[in-house]
Order: structure tokens, then C-alpha cells, then sequence
């Protein structure tokens, strides 16, 4: 079997091992403030991992990766992406107050319903509407803007880089996967952008924890759908 075959699990693993570096950063480089001492020998190994993996996952995507669909585990990663969407958006409010927190929490809820349907179709070997992914993907850049705030007032980047690039790319994962469905997907960043927000969602643990839960179940989810069927006859947009 092709060593590309094992990219998708090689992308959680290496996800795990850089959130293992980040906690061992934090536990030995953090001051009584929870600033980190910067510079070290750990803190520019978590940067390498991320570095080389993002090279390795371009690398990957620039041939196809023939995996074997599997529905059913493309279907249960769509499920398990609902799950932790809808949990963290009933549990928890936006961080901003007033209309930008309550609408991070509306396209929440929208995103967990659309993945759970969504897993329903893939089992069944359905096409969706391309709206049921762009919801994720709207959702994903009010994250964004509903987190810059609370970001850009860290001292330090380290605290919200791996958030911030998590989001980044699961706004780019949910866009490709909602463009393949009106015949404009573009299959080889979709594959860079789901291994890398696989990675990079696991390595974004290490943070709140009230976004735990959301970025285990969206690395999941993201590095899943690449065993999900072929769409067949999208429709394009007029």
C-alpha cells in the first residue's frame, strides 16, 4: 500500500505530536503570568514541525490521492464536525458581545445541523446542496472576526497562532468542499487544506476549553472527508 494512503492519519499524528511539544513548551517555559520564555530550542521545534508538515501536506496534494472512498467513516467524520460545532455553540456564547456573538452562535448551531444531514447523504451516497458546506465555511469567518479581539489583545503570538491558522484553514477546508459541489472544487487544495486543518485543529487543543471539544471533532472531520465518494454531477451555478 501507498505510503500517501496513510497521509490522513499521519496528519492527526503529527497534529498530536506538536500539541504534546506545545504542552511540554508551556510546562516548562511559562512564567507564573503564563507568558512563554521565547527563543528556545522547543518553541522553534513546534514551528519546524509545523513548517515541514505543511511542506509534506503541499508535497501530497500535488498528485491525487486514491484512497478507497469510505462512506461510512466520511459520514461518522461529518457526524462527529456536527457534534462539536453544536455543543460549542449551546454551551457557549460568542466572545463579542451583541449581534456578532449571537450570530457566531446561530451559524453554529446552522453548521451542526447541516454536517449531521450532510453525514446522512454521504452514508447514503447522496449528493447535497452546496449550501450545507458553505454554512461551516460562513461560520468559520465569524470565528474569526468574533475572536480577533480577544487574539490581537494576547502579548503573545504563540497563545493564539495555532487557533488562528486552524480557523484559517477550516474556513478554506469548508470553501473547497462547497465549491466541488457546483463543479468548481479544486481537488488538490482541497487535500492541503484538509490535512493541514487536521493538524493544525490538534495542535490548536492546547487553548480555551470552551474550543477543545470543536477543534478534536473538526480535525476529524476535516482529515475524513477525503474518503468521502466522488460528488457525481454537480450542478453548476448559473
Amino acid at each position: 500500500m501507498k505510503l500517501r494512503n496513510y497521509l490522513p492519519s499521519g496528519a492527526l499524528s503529527l497534529g498530536l505530536v506538536c500539541y504534546y511539544l506545545r504542552r511540554l513548551l508551556y510546562a516548562m517555559y511559562a512564567d507564573e503570568t503564563g507568558l512563554l520564555k521565547t527563543g528556545t530550542a522547543l518553541e522553534w521545534g513546534v514551528y519546524a514541525l509545523t513548517a515541514l508538515s505543511l511542506l509534506l501536506f503541499a508535497a501530497a496534494a500535488r498528485k491525487p490521492m486514491d484512497l478507497t472512498p469510505n462512506p461510512a467513516g466520511a459520514a461518522v467524520g461529518q457526524l462527529i464536525g456536527g457534534l462539536g460545532l453544536g455543543w460549542t455553540a449551546l454551551r457557549y456564547p460568542g466572545e463579542m458581545p451583541g449581534m456578532l456573538g449571537n450570530l457566531w452562535r446561530i451559524l453554529g448551531i446552522a453548521s451542526a445541523l447541516c454536517l449531521i444531514w450532510s453525514a446522512w447523504c454521504t452514508w447514503r451516497k447522496k449528493n447535497t446542496s452546496f449550501l450545507l458546506p458553505l454554512v461551516p465555511c460562513l461560520f468559520w469567518l465569524v470565528h474569526m472576526v468574533d475572536n480577533y479581539q480577544g487574539w490581537s489583545g494576547q502579548p503573545q503570538m504563540q497563545s493564539y497562532l495555532f487557533a488562528l491558522l486552524a480557523t484559517m484553514f477550516m474556513a478554506l477546508f469548508t470553501y473547497y468542499i462547497a465549491a466541488e459541489s457546483v463543479a468548481l472544487g479544486k481537488p488538490r487544495r482541497k487535500v492541503f487544506s484538509a490535512l493541514s486543518a487536521g493538524f493544525l485543529c490538534l495542535a490548536a487543543i492546547l487553548g480555551p476549553e470552551k474550543t477543545q471539544p470543536l477543534w478534536l471533532s473538526c480535525a476529524i472531520w476535516a482529515v475524513t472527508s477525503l474518503y468521502a465518494p466522488a460528488v457525481k454531477n454537480p450542478k453548476k451555478t448559473e
